[in-house]
Order: structure tokens, then C-alpha cells, then sequence
């Protein structure tokens, strides 16, 4: 009888199919590449959204008219109604220095990021970020020129050369580097304040027409009314001209911050390499430390940047104020307070999104940072420089042109990663990083 036909035989179970392979992660010497959409962190696209969308709060300021010039010759006109007032207390107090200093941790964060891929695939993580850097050096300078001359994207690509002597040390050695020269930095600024402060009590009464403060006064009154007449009634010339003098005096002021941003850049850095910005559900804890000293200590230490209102912070002036309080309170909040405060922000809104998930629309920015960051600065000079309406927005009016961008941005930013794996801007960034043409459609 065949083994077929013999009693109590079966043929056996069909074996199942096997598991479909893994991927296998990309071998050490492989091309570089970015990561995929799939692949990124939520949150910190979040915190890039709202860092960068806060940022306008304070540039706005700069933006709708010549207060530079005011600053500048020493002088801040007061406020004529009570609502711009209380709009430049409270732009001071809760964004001047706390959205700058939110993105600078996180541009840490994301060259924190950038290095361990390139680590753990073989790549030079400093030729990479070398590549990033000087793209980013050239994407400032046109913005500086062209649309705003406030542009911080310079300064972050010069900090950035800075930050690659630190890509290869510890979490601890990064965070020692980060509070050691925020600690230096307040020292240093602030006895130079008080000793300023001492001179000037000893030394005689100045005379009453001083030939170089009447000098410079006079100067940028005649630049001030130079600036607002290119910008309402000049041609492109006589923009680009008034733009060009205003990113000199501007970005003069702005590149004397790159030790300030270059301790910002660790603590970021840091908590990359420290696995909390990489895996936020696993510190929940820390975060819960972060937000309540962040918020507790940086909300009454920023007081003080409220009074002297967004433009004295941006600038360092008090305006009308005698008060020597002011000036010597005003440092520690600019380089110490704004910092603290900010990381309140960044750890109570992951703690939130965390809890209630990342909000789509605002993470759609934040994957587009670069590109949204220009965009506003594109939408403001159409709005004050191309209908003419330069100087003539107050503080709270010019508030409606801070929304309706938020609202263009949270529209316009997830309707375009519908169709493109990233924004225009960051599509050309990534082709010249990684050195190779990227996919822009889905």
C-alpha cells in the first residue's frame, strides 16, 4: 500500500509565508540623504512652528516702520494710545528674545540630529554641516537685502562654523560649554553696564548741546526720513539702497550675538545627543522640571524687557527711561531671562503635545521653517513697502498683518506637503547638503 493510502496519514500543514524582510538600515560609507518625512520627530516640527511663527511678533516691529532710527539716535517715541502700550509690554515681556532663542536651541537640535546620522553611517558630519552652513550664509545675506533687514540667518550660519569644533563632545561637556558662556556673557555685560553707569554719575554734567550726540542725532533723523521715502513713494533702487544701509547697521549689532547664539546652539545640541529631543515620551519628567522653572523664574525675569518694550530689547535701548535699574535689570533678562523663559515654552509645549497630540497644521510650518521664515518677510514687505503703508501702522494695528501671515502660513504649509515631501526653499537646501538631486514631488 502506498504511504499515500495508509491509515491515519495527512499531508502536512502548508508552511507559512515568511516575513517580509526588514529594511536594512543604510550601510556605514552610504550616500548621504535626508531623512524621510515618515522618520521625523512630531514635536520638534511643532516647536519649530511655533518658534518661528513667534519670531514675526517681534520682527513686526522692526517691519512696519522706522523705529531703528528712533533707537538708534537714542530716542523711542512714547506710545500715543493705551492699547500700543500695553501691546509693547506685553510683545516685550513673553516674545522679545524668547522665540530667537527657542529656534537657536532648536537649529542645535537639528545639527544634534544631522551629526548622529552622519555618525552612525560613516559620513563627516562636519563636511555635511559645513555644506549646510554656507548655503544657509548665502539664503541670509539675499534675505537681509531684499526682504528684512533684521535677518538672523547669517548670524546662525557663522555660529554654525563655530558649533563644528563641538560635534564630537558629551552631552555634559555641551551643556557646561552652554552655561558657562551665558554665565560669562551676563557677568561681563552687566559690569560694564555698572561701571558705565559709576563714570557717568562721577564725571561733570555734559554741556547742553553736545557737537557728537547733535551729530548723530541729526544723521539718522536724515536716514530715518531717507528710509521712509524709498520705501513709499522710491523705486527698487532706492529700496535696495535703504535696505542695504539698514541690514549694515542691523547685522553690525546682530553678529556681536554669536557667542550668545553659540551657547544656545549647545544646550540644543545637548539634548539631542541626551536623547530628550529625540525621545520627549521617555523624559516626561525632565520636561515637567524644564516648564515649571522655565515658566516660574523666566516670566518675572523678563518683566523688565516689557518696560523697555520689543524694540529697546532688540536694541538695547530704554528710550525716554533715566532709570539706571532698568538699563542693568534689562542685560541679564536680554542674555539669561529670554533663554530660561524660552525652554519654559518649548518643555510645556511638548508636555501639551504629548498629551493631546501634535497639532498638523502648526508642524506642517515647522517642517517648512525656512521657507516660512522668508514668507514672512515676503508678506510684510508686499504689505508695507509694495502698498506703500511704511510707517503708518501703530503696535496693535499691525497686529492683524502679524495674524493674517500666522493664518496664510497654517493654511498654505500643509496644503504644499500634500504634494512635496518639502518646502521649496529646503528642497534646494537639501540638494546642495547632500550633494544630489532630492525628489520634490510625493
Amino acid at each position: 500500500m502506498s504511504r499515500s493510502g495508509s491509515a491515519g496519514s495527512a499531508d502536512p500543514p502548508p508552511s507559512p509565508p515568511p516575513p517580509p524582510p526588514a529594511p536594512a538600515a543604510p550601510a556605514a560609507g552610504s550616500r548621504p540623504c535626508p531623512t524621510p518625512g515618515a522618520d521625523r520627530e512630531p514635536i520638534l516640527d511643532l516647536l519649530r512652528g511655533f518658534a518661528l511663527l513667534g519670531i514675526l511678533l517681534v520682527n513686526i516691529e522692526l517691519m512696519r516702520g522706522p523705529a531703528l532710527f528712533d533707537a538708534l539716535a537714542g530716542v523711542l517715541p512714547e506710545p500715543a494710545a493705551d492699547a500700543d502700550r500695553l501691546t509693547g509690554f506685553l510683545v516685550g515681556w513673553l516674545a522679545s528674545g524668547k522665540f530667537i532663542s527657542s529656534f537657536a536651541i532648536l537649529f542645535g537640535v537639528g545639527a544634534g540630529l544631522l551629526a548622529a546620522k552622519a555618525r552612525s553611517r560613516g559620513w563627516s558630519a562636519q563636511r555635511l554641516l559645513a555644506r549646510r552652513y554656507t548655503l544657509l550664509a548665502v539664503f541670509g545675506l539675499a534675505h537681509m537685502l531684499l526682504l528684512f533687514p533684521g535677518d538672523v540667518l547669517f548670524a546662525y550660519a557663522v555660529t554654525g562654523f563655530v558649533l563644528l569644533l563641538f560635534v564630537e563632545v558629551q552631552p555634559r561637556t555641551a551643556l557646561w560649554w552652554s552655561g558657562g558662556i551665558v554665565a560669562l556673557l551676563t557677568l561681563a555685560t552687566t559690569a560694564l553696564v555698572l561701571l558705565a553707569a559709576a563714570l557717568e554719575d562721577l564725571m561733570p554734567d555734559a554741556p547742553v548741546e553736545d557737537p557728537f550726540t547733535g551729530a548723530m542725532g541729526g544723521f539718522f533723523d536724515g536716514r530715518r526720513a531717507a528710509t521712509i521715502s524709498a520705501y513709499t513713494e522710491g523705486g527698487l533702487t532706492d529700496v535696495l539702497s535703504a535696505r542695504a544701509f539698514e541690514a549694515l547697521l542691523v547685522q553690525s549689532g546682530t553678529l556681536v550675538t554669536v557667542p550668545w547664539l553659540l551657547a544656545l546652539f549647545l544646550l540644543g545640541f545637548a539634548a539631542t545627543r541626551s536623547g530628550l529631543a529625540t525621545d520627549p515620551g521617555n523624559h516626561r519628567r525632565l520636561l515637567r522640571r524644564l516648564a515649571g522653572v522655565g515658566l516660574l523664574v523666566g516670566l518675572p525675569a523678563n518683566l523688565v524687557l516689557g518696560v523697555i518694550g520689543p524694540v529697546g530689547a532688540a536694541t538695547g535701548t530704554t528710550g525716554q527711561l533715566e532709570r539706571t535699574w532698568v538699563e542693568i535689570a534689562a542685560t541679564p533678562a536680554q542674555l539669561l531671562g529670554a533663554p530660561v523663559l524660552a525652554v519654559g515654552y518649548l518643555a510645556g509645549l511638548s508636555l501639551l503635545a504629548l498629551r493631546v497630540g501634535a497639532w498638523r497644521p502648526l508642524t506642517a510650518v515647522g517642517r517648512m521653517a525656512l521657507t516660512a521664515y522668508l514668507s514672512q518677510s515676503l508678506v510684510t514687505t508686499i504689505v508695507f513697502i509694495g502698498f506703500g503703508t511704511y510707517g503708518a501702522w501703530t503696535a496693535t494695528s499691525a497686529l492683524l498683518v502679524v495674524a493674517g501671515t500666522w493664518a496664510l502660513l497654517l493654511v498654505a504649509c500643509p496644503l504644499w506637503l500634500r504634494w512635496f515631501r518639502f518646502g521649496p526653499v529646503e528642497w534646494v537646501w537639501r540638494c546642495w547638503t547632500y550633494r544630489a538631486w532630492q525628489p520634490l514631488r510625493r
